[in-house]
């Protein structure tokens, strides 16, 4: 993974590790006047908030040339979620709703070309010579769902969610877009490591593509190991 990544990746979970701190040091001192607004406010918190990051390597994709051309492609993510229905952690399937923030994310060997003299821009070429770039984004994931399957201390989450990425030059080709759609779905194994503390491994299909708004679509599509962090809210007393 790219040493930039690596850092900011370390920064989410920083971030992450003192968003999930805040609850538990607001709840020290709860005055018995707002205690029915600081009710109401934390049916709107997140139960939950997390880390994570992920990774795929030599994914093909289609090029210019008629030859495929393979990408690394990582990212690093901030989530939120809510779930359904209460935290009642007892329950054997539950529902919940998640919004990821993407402060960084990598595509490698994203190409560039020098075209010959019976090559057009927007059409095949195969004596086009490609120039590898690597390409950052940044984006944000607001629609996820996922479904908990378990109640015990390992637990099995499927997962969907669609949100875009902004990227700092066209991908994949050069008369393609900056901003992508993206869109991923799989499974995810969850294992609680303590009372609040739950350890996710998962692989995702991952898809990014600009939806038809560029003049050329081709799609990017990766599977994705991901691993990371999630740290549950204390239930609110009622």
């Amino acid at each position: 993974m790219p040493r930039i990544l690596t850092s900011i990746a370390v920064a989410t979970l920083a971030i992450a590790t003192g968003f999930s701190s805040a609850p538990a040091q607001m709840t020290t001192h709860t005055p018995t006047a707002s205690a029915d607004s600081a009710a109401g406010a934390g049916a709107y918190a997140p139960s939950a908030y997390g880390a994570w990051i992920a990774g795929a390597r030599h994914s093909a994709f289609h090029t210019r040339t008629g030859a495929p051309g393979y990408r690394n492609f990582y990212l690093t993510s901030v989530r939120l979620a809510w779930t359904l229905g209460g935290d009642d952690s007892s329950r054997p399937v539950s529902g919940s709703y998640f919004i990821d923030i993407i402060p960084a994310a990598v595509s490698t060997d994203m190409p560039e070309y020098l075209w010959n003299s019976h090559c057009r821009p927007e059409t095949l070429c195969p004596g086009a010579t490609p120039i590898p770039h690597s390409v950052y984004a940044f984006g944000l994931t607001p629609i996820g769902w996922a479904l908990a399957i378990g109640s015990g201390p390992a637990r099995l989450t499927i997962e969907a969610s669609g949100g875009g990425l902004w990227f700092t030059r066209r991908i994949p080709d050069p008369v393609a877009t900056r901003f992508n759609f993206t869109a991923s779905a799989g499974p995810t194994l969850e294992l609680r490591v303590s009372q609040s503390q739950t350890l996710r491994v998962g692989y995702l299909w991952h898809h990014t593509s600009n939806g038809g708004t560029g003049k050329v679509n081709p799609g990017l599509n990766s599977g994705i190991l991901a691993a990371g962090l999630l740290w549950r809210s204390a239930p609110t007393p009622h």
